[in-house]
């Protein structure tokens, strides 16, 4: 994603030798498969989970001669009774070549009109300037604001959609244990306590137990006011994208976890039996003995979990794509009554590792929100523990097709008032 495109390529086109055409799958994933801007929205995994969900889609490319040297997933949407087409997360394409870019969209533009569409809709995977883990610019970092002049040129108008532009980024380019030095201390003492004092359990759920998951979502959502999605979306992402796909559970195993609360009050209660009976010990004994009552009814609680025969404790979960050079981090939930044992910093952690050691250059945490009044700002602050960078999106940008494009903005203005 970091890619510097302020390199410009002035040389002259000569349009008769390259040819506009629909790309095979196959055709279509060899392309992206090497390609810098690669992302699983522009994949056939995911055209396979839009056409379940019954949408419109074709994989469009220019060829020269038998090379592909740009291509993009075009998607249809319903406006109103208008038909929008949008290039998710696309072009796949040289950006430093101007021509190239206003060439294909011309190709994609025409080919809308006989679709039957009124507008195209684009948002490129390019960082607009380079940030660091604060959200700063940094001064004389990459800056990619010209395609942006360029694509106002030729008639796009930058617009506000439900794409994400605001994603928060680790490198993982390092073994896992510089990454969990590079951590905040905050959130790398959260891991080790999932790790030494709870010993959680991470499950990668198979298809016909995605009810857990989204059950997890579900009462997230309903926690903080924002709507789920089904339980057959989550499926269907899931056969979709079938091995570029994890879906992970943090557990607590009752029973080990109480073992370790065990273990402490023996070590306390030594502690105390080892002490002599002298005035200056008589505070140290009663912040043991206090110390031995919490553990207590830590134990009592999670006895009383155990009776009612659950080994484990399901405390959240989480969904990951694996495409390209990254992971990303997509939905995940957890309950509130077990967030005190850190399961979300269990999965971030499993899935940077896996990461690591199986040669992902980045974790994408995606999606943050960097005023501190709103209200999912601590989402940001959470992800900013793991250590990395913020990184801005060039935005999405629409292009009319044709007269409709008027219609529906008069009506889209109608129906606002």
């Amino acid at each position: 994603m970091h890619i510097n495109l302020l390199k410009i390529n002035n040389s002259n086109m000569k349009t008769n030798k390259y040819k506009f055409m629909i790309l095979t799958d196959e055709e279509f994933e060899s392309f992206v498969s090497t390609h810098p801007l690669s992302n699983f929205f522009q994949s056939i995994y995911m055209k396979e989970l839009l056409i379940k969900q019954g949408r419109e889609v074709y994989l469009l490319g220019i060829k020269e001669e038998k090379n592909i040297v740009c291509a993009t997933l075009l998607v249809s949407s319903k406006c109103f009774i208008f038909k929008s087409y949008e290039a998710l997360k696309g072009y796949l394409i040289d950006y430093n070549n101007y021509e190239l870019i206003n060439l294909f969209t011309n190709y994609i533009k025409k080919f809308i009109r006989k679709k039957g569409g009124f507008r195209l809709i684009i948002d490129p995977y390019i960082i607009k300037k380079q940030r660091d883990i604060d959200g700063n610019i940094i001064k004389n970092g990459i800056d990619n604001t010209n395609i942006i002049k360029y694509l106002k040129s030729i008639k796009f108008k930058e617009i506000n959609n439900n794409q994400v532009k605001w994603t928060f980024v680790l490198d993982t380019n390092k073994n896992i244990n510089d990454l969990l030095n590079d951590m905040r201390p905050n959130t790398r003492n959260a891991i080790n306590k999932t790790l030494d004092k709870y010993k959680l359990v991470v499950e990668e759920l198979s298809y016909d137990k995605l009810d857990i998951f989204k059950k997890i979502t579900q009462d997230t959502s309903k926690r903080r006011n924002f709507n789920d999605r089904s339980l057959k979306y989550y499926q269907d992402i899931y056969t979709s994208f079938k091995n570029n796909i994890k879906v992970l559970v943090c557990k607590l195993d009752v029973q080990l976890y109480i073992n370790t609360l065990l273990n402490e009050k023996e070590h306390l209660i030594n502690k105390i039996n080892n002490l002599s009976d002298s005035n200056s010990n008589i505070k140290k004994k009663k912040n043991f003995k206090n110390e031995i009552l919490n553990i207590d009814n830590k134990i009592n609680y999670m006895t009383n979990i155990s009776k009612n025969n659950e080994k484990y404790i399901i405390l959240s979960g989480a969904m990951f794509i694996m495409y390209g050079n990254e992971i990303v981090y997509l939905f995940s939930g957890s309950y509130e009554e077990f967030m005190k044992f850190n399961g979300q910093y269990r999965l971030q952690y499993e899935m940077i590792k896996y990461a690591s050691l199986n040669n992902y250059k980045r974790y994408n945490f995606y999606g943050i929100y960097l005023d501190k009044n709103s209200k999912d700002y601590g989402v940001y602050e959470f992800k900013k523990g793991f250590n990395g960078y913020v990184e801005e999106l060039l935005g999405a940008f629409e292009v009319k097709v044709t007269f409709i494009y008027y219609i529906y903005n008069l009506l889209k203005k109608i129906f606002k008032k």
